[in-house]
């Protein structure tokens, strides 16, 4: 797990200082170990956070044994051990015992086609010097980073949007791209919030010649026709159950020590659960515990650790730890965050650190096996139907915030539309009321997805919504995971973003696909029968943050609050239309009620006051 970097000059030869400072940006990246390499006009630069083979000869660079072939890495390779036999029959020798060193081989031996049998996370940079060409790819499903940048002067790429300004790419917001921001929360696809900077899409790779001047940009993995030409499960829960253990197995694989994020929800606890019953020692669990009692599961999460002999580790941050956490996430991630769950992640990354430097996740568990609330909109057309029923009656008559909410979505009165927003806080009303005329309501990459969902799943909404969320929603919480964890220098692994369990469970029947009870049937009804009822009983809950109070409370916070209207972000469209003071004015006199709206605007422009107007973040 590391960070890594690099450029490709049209012109001039490579410039060490540049290529230095763009490596030492991602320093928490990779505390481990720094190096770089240049080639006339090409350079590659690494900052190393050691996992498996800890020596200084499993350090990247890493160089071929013949001299043509140059690679760094982001990720892991958790199959790596499966190809040794059949390198060695090659020819190849090992001296590491590092994934490293497999993938560079394995890229020498067979170039891109070999992608689709690695199972890992992955972002990598490969150059072959005699033919003078720049591979770079990035995972399945995105849950390693790589950014790049095409300018006048050379092709630059990094983990993190940080590195491509420090090798002097300009630091600008593209307007055109804040319309999605502002509905959508985040931009999708390529798309960033920076002009001329973009991002390599999960599934795909660049390869790049002649001094980057061609560049081409190819579709390495398709899920819809993965899913396709999966062979028929027949033992649905059995399938899952084995699948996801050998899942953890991978993902097990370490030199050092590893811990699991855990919640005391569903996802989290099958996740230790199975390191448990497959009989791995030494476990650790990293907990967040709540003050208020509606939202801890600390108890639940200390129970099970107690039960399967994990070391149990929960902390509670101070409202003033948790918005200092806030701000530093802001600086990591580079982009404006959505979740605000972000300082919770960070802070307990921080406190993991000391003892761990492997963090297992139950992310991406609702995205592919259906457990979010929200998606019981599109579960049952009859239910649909009922619900609908809601856009008749007037709002007045609706004193449920969430009721309130439900009449502004199904409002719109399109069902893809509503498929697209299915995650968002605002919607086609709440644009008309605050004035705001956008004009990119339905954004290219977010209609291309939901046209692909439609073809794989013809006849089901509930299914097209889940793979629209795989490939927008999904990706969002894999950067909110990397820049947290990451920026405490941890490895964050997600069992449930197995490749061969999501093509297998995409592929299944949609008879297991349902919003009933909690939901994510497959995993209720395969691994959770072997959790104690406190775990599978327990209603769901969400890491939630008082930013209603702490906005008007904390002094940092308030004072971003008051000076809100003078924010240079509300020159760009679409802030400019907004009555800022009316917002601040009417969060004032009722937090609650004006949360949702307040909250997307107050957290972009402290996004913006840390980015651009390099404010303390301390508070």
């Amino acid at each position: 797990m590391c960070g890594i970097v690099g450029f490709w000059n049209k012109e001039l030869p490579a410039d060490e200082s540049r290529l230095f400072a763009m490596r030492e940006s991602l320093q928490h990246r990779g505390p481990d170990a720094g190096a770089q390499w240049t080639n006339g006009k090409i350079g590659l630069g690494h900052r190393r956070l050691s996992i498996l083979d800890l020596s200084e000869g499993a350090n990247q660079p890493f160089e071929s044994p013949c001299g043509n072939y140059m690679m760094v890495f982001n990720g892991e390779i958790f199959n790596y051990k499966t190809f040794y036999a059949e390198l060695e029959q090659k020819g190849y020798s090992f001296k590491t015992t590092s994934d490293t060193e497999v993938l560079l081989f394995l890229l020498m031996e067979y170039g891109e086609a070999v992608l689709e049998r690695l199972n890992g996370f992955f972002a990598i940079a490969f150059f072959n010097k005699r033919e003078q060409e720049l591979l770079l790819v990035r995972d399945r499903f995105g849950v390693k980073p790589l950014f790049y940048s095409n300018t006048d002067q050379g092709f630059y790429f990094g983990s993190e949007v940080k590195a491509l300004w420090a090798g002097d790419v300009p630091k600008e917001i593209l307007e055109s791209n804040l319309d999605e921001l502002f509905l959508y929360r985040f931009t999708s696809g390529e798309n960033t919030v920076f002009k001329n900077i973009y991002r390599i899409l999960p599934g795909y790779y660049l390869k790049l010649k002649d001094s980057a001047r061609d560049v081409k940009s190819t579709r390495w993995f398709h899920l819809g026709e993965s899913i396709a030409n999966q062979p028929k499960i027949k033992d649905a829960y059995g399938w899952f159950e084995e699948a996801f253990n050998e899942s953890i197995r991978y993902r097990m694989i370490s030199d050092v020590p590893v811990g699991t994020l855990l919640s005391g929800g569903l996802d989290s606890s099958s996740t230790l659960y199975s390191q448990y019953s497959q009989g791995f020692q030494e476990l650790s669990s990293w907990n967040v515990s709540f003050s208020d009692k509606i939202h801890d599961e600390s108890h639940l999460a200390r129970q099970l650790s107690e039960e399967v002999g994990a070391s149990f580790n929960s902390f509670e941050f101070a409202n003033e730890d948790l918005v200092n956490f806030t701000a530093q996430a802001i600086d990591h991630h580079d982009e404006p965050i959505m979740h605000f769950s972000d300082g919770h992640l960070l802070g307990i990354s921080q406190k993991a650190r000391e003892k761990v430097k492997v963090l297992l996740s139950g992310e991406g568990a609702d995205e592919i096996l259906g457990g979010y609330v929200r998606y019981k909109v599109h579960d049952n057309e009859l239910r649909y139907n009922l619900l609908n029923m809601i856009r008749y009656i007037p709002e007045k008559w609706l004193k449920n915030d969430r009721l309130r909410k439900m009449k502004r979505y199904l409002g719109m009165g399109n069902r893809e539309a509503e498929i697209m927003m299915n995650s968002n806080e605002l919607y086609v009303a709440d644009l008309k009321r605050l004035g705001v005329l956008s004009s990119n309501l339905l954004p290219e990459f977010r209609v291309g997805i939901l046209e692909e969902a439609k073809k794989v799943y013809p006849k089901n909404r509930l299914r097209q919504l889940l793979y629209l969320e795989q490939h927008t929603h999904l990706y969002t919480l894999n950067d909110r995971n990397d820049r947290t964890t990451m920026g405490s220098s941890i490895e964050c692994r997600d069992p449930f973003l197995d490749p061969n369990l999501v093509i297998g469970v995409g592929s299944l029947d949609d008879r297991y696909f349902h919003i009933k009870g909690k939901g994510k049937d497959l995993l209720m009804n395969s691994i959770g029968k072997k959790l104690p009822p406190y775990i599978t009983s327990h209603r769901k809950v969400g890491m939630s943050v008082p930013w209603d109070t702490l906005i008007l409370e904390n002094p940092y916070l308030r004072d971003i609050l008051e000076n809100l209207p003078n924010s240079p972000l509300f020159a760009y469209k679409p802030y400019c239309y907004l009555d800022v003071k009316g917002i601040v004015s009417d969060f004032k006199k009722n937090p609650k009620l004006h949360y949702p709206t307040i909250r997307q605007i107050f957290f972009t422009a402290m996004w913006y006051q840390i980015k651009f107007e390099q404010k303390e973040i301390a508070v």
